[in-house]
Order: structure tokens, then C-alpha cells, then sequence
């Protein structure tokens, strides 16, 4: 899948502020943010700037709907990546999930599925079928 420069920076900052949310960077973060930076074509030296400089202003959610579930599931995998789930994560996991049209219910059964999966991986077909179901 293909990304705009303008989506790869608004889908780090995500993750940045994410992994901020609880007011600690964690080692486990920073790798997992690294990961998808470089699976991004994202340069270290940009995402370095990134990272000591978190933005809490609001970004566009990537238009095409596949895009935004795949993104969603990230943040999700990454309020998850330190084995606990504080309330300011879930806040802003839900403030960003309206932000992207998607329903609280959804995201109740995305979180209970994920508890199913070992790291929280939901498998792509059953994401996609969550979200279908959800949003009918």
C-alpha cells in the first residue's frame, strides 16, 4: 500500500502521540515506531525530530477506508505494545476513532478481539470483517 508523504507524517505523529499519551516513551515504543517509519520510507533523522518534538495538533485521517482500519489497528497495537492499557491511551484511542468515523462499538470489539490474538494481531480478514459488521 502506497502512502503520501503527507499521510506517512500524520500516521507517525499518531503513533508519537500514542506512545505519549501515557507520559512515558517507552524502549518497546520507540521500536515499534521505528519499525513502521522504515516500512515507510520514513528517514531516521526526520522521525528523530518527530519524536523530540511530539505534536498534539490534530491530523487528517487518511482518506481511503482501508487505510484508516489498517492505521487504527497500529495505534491500537501500540496503546498495547508495553502490556498495559492506561485511560489517557484509551481516551485518545477514542477521540482519534471519531475523528475517523469509526464507532465505539467498533472499537469495544476491536479491543476485545485483540485480547484473543497473541500481541494483539488481529488477523487482516477479521479486522476487515469487525469493521464491515460494525459499520452497517
Amino acid at each position: 500500500m502506497s502512502y503520501t508523504i503527507q499521510e506517512r507524517t500524520n500516521i507517525l505523529r499518531e503513533l508519537i502521540a500514542m506512545a505519549y499519551a501515557d507520559e512515558h516513551l517507552k524502549r518497546e515504543e520507540i521500536e515499534f515506531i521505528k519499525a513502521i517509519a522504515s516500512r515507510m520510507d520514513v528517514g531516521m533523522d526526520q522521525l528523530q525530530k518527530m519524536l523530540e518534538n511530539p505534536t498534539s495538533k490534530p491530523v487528517k485521517p487518511p482518506q481511503e477506508f482501508t487505510k484508516r482500519i489498517i492505521h487504527f489497528h497500529r495505534l491500537m497495537l501500540m496503546m498495547h505494545i508495553d502490556g498495559k492499557v492506561e485511560d489517557s491511551e484509551l481516551q485518545l484511542l477514542h477521540e482519534i476513532a471519531l475523528s475517523y468515523g469509526i464507532r465505539g462499538v467498533t472499537v469495544n470489539k476491536l479491543l476485545a478481539t485483540m485480547s484473543r490474538y497473541p500481541h494483539g494481531e488481529i488477523p487482516a480478514q477479521e479486522l476487515l470483517s469487525i469493521h464491515a459488521a460494525t459499520n452497517n
